[in-house]
């Protein structure tokens, strides 16, 4: 629920943000992202976004990686389109963006960037999931949301080295890798590449240990039954009746063989086990509202933008907007519907425009007028009262003074996220990479 809830605000900020006046093209493009985020020169990198029209509507993909760009056709699935970057070498900054377009109207998406090999992948996010004695496999799990490579990734059987992965060796997020044992290949069967084979025995009736570690050798997971007798005692026989499986608890159990799919829950835990039985979760990232900015605020059209600089969608229930120093007078509060995603926007328009947007809900307007020729203050506070951001013109103190009139331009970070200046109106888009001063008489 909580997805759809996102999706369907990211639409409602996309149609906010294109409305700028009566030549809106028909066309939004929102929820723009990119797939693996930590890129490697293995890398295939996949490019989404949500794409709406009032009419039938094309979209494709482009990339640049030197001076010229390169055309990628883009496939649609319920108003989600994609298309595929190739892999590119490690250092390549690939710069892409996304151009929609109506039989009217073309509309270029935001220009958005990645360098082949500068993200280090997360290798704590896999984990020895199953391992088999009588069909002799070894299964991992990926328990993130993106696909790793285990381009470098070994297993040590009892100390020794006994697979390592290559560039073509792959773990979608939530899905499984079974490796085979030499054991149980025919070497003249060309259906198992080598890169799914580990070079030594498994046995259902043996101490045994297995290690999972990174390219760099550090541990990753680590199932080590030193004393395997106590199952014997425990249940009559120290030979596992299929695999060491992994229940939801994340501890090892006796289970039902589960190759490449879900296991099932086991009964009996495997007793006599020392060490690394349930691996490290990795840390769950905390939002950085630091993150979080006034980003551009019109006075001609009368629309104050936010800008999220960061890789977390940010939620903006209970932050409020003030006006000229009056902390009180609140003009804005927002709700858990007040989503701006990751690299995105949210456009708010002032009240005195309601009725030139009857397509937003009342929690889209602030209560205020916002002049183009008046001194002004503009500040954003976190729900706690901390203040997050602030947009001041003329002299401190002197608010709603008449000065220069810069309609229509607006009072804008060039570029997002950067320092305040006099630049054409962009709201929901990127704004320029430069401007004017903006004149404080």
């Amino acid at each position: 629920m909580k997805k759809i809830m996102f999706v369907a605000m990211a639409l409602l900020i996309g149609l906010a943000s294109c409305v700028k006046d009566k030549q809106y093209a028909g066309i939004t493009i929102s929820n723009m992202s990119y797939a693996p985020t930590a890129v490697t020169e293995y890398s295939d990198v996949r490019v989404s976004a949500t794409i709406t029209s009032f009419k039938a509507v094309t979209a494709q993909l482009f990339y640049v990686t030197t001076e010229e760009s390169t055309p990628v056709a883009m496939t649609e699935a319920e108003g989600v389109y994609s298309g595929v970057i190739p892999a590119q070498p490690n250092g390549t900054v690939v710069k892409f963006w996304i151009e929609a377009e109506n039989g009217e109207n073309t509309v270029k998406s935001q220009t958005m960037e990645y360098e082949v090999g500068a993200v280090a992948i997360d290798y704590s996010v896999l984990r020895l999931n199953e391992l088999n004695g009588h069909d002799k496999f070894i299964e991992i799990y990926n328990a993130g949301t993106e696909t790793v490579n285990l381009n470098g990734v070994y297993i040590e059987k009892d100390g020794s080295q006994n697979w390592v992965g290559t560039s073509n060796v792959f773990v979608e997020a939530g899905g499984y890798l079974v490796l085979l044992s030499e054991d149980v290949i025919n070497p003249d069967d060309p259906q198992v590449a080598e890169d799914f084979i580990f070079h030594s025995g498994l046995s259902a009736k043996k101490n045994v240990r297995i290690q999972l570690f990174t390219p760099a050798g550090e541990t990753i997971d680590d199932f080590n039954l030193t004393n395997i007798d106590l199952n014997g005692e425990a249940y009559g026989s120290v030979e596992a009746p299929a695999s060491y499986s992994r229940n939801a608890d994340g501890n090892w159990y006796y289970g039902d063989a589960t190759m490449g799919v879900a296991n099932i829950d086991g009964v009996n835990p495997v007793l006599g086990l020392e060490g690394g039985v349930t691996p490290p979760e990795p840390p769950t990232p905390e939002p950085d509202y630091t993150n979080l900015v006034l980003n551009e605020l019109n006075g001609d059209t009368k629309f104050i933008e936010f800008y999220n600089k960061g890789d977390l969608d940010l939620s903006m229930e209970g932050m409020y907007l003030t006006k000229d120093g009056n902390e009180e007078d609140i003009k804005w509060t927002g709700d858990a519907t007040h989503v701006v995603p990751a690299h995105g926007y949210l456009v708010l328009y002032s009240v005195d425009t309601q009725a030139d947007h009857p397509e937003l809900g009342d929690n889209m307007f602030f209560n205020s007028g916002l002049s183009a020729k008046k001194t002004v203050r503009f500040a954003l506070y976190m729900a706690d009262g901390a203040e997050r951001d602030v947009f001041t013109r003329g002299n401190t103190g002197e608010w709603g003074q008449t000065i220069s009139n810069v309609a229509p331009q607006s009072y804008a970070r060039t570029p997002d996220g950067g320092d305040w200046k006099l630049a054409d109106p962009t709201p929901g888009e990127a704004n320029p990479a430069t401007g004017e001063d903006i004149p404080q008489e």
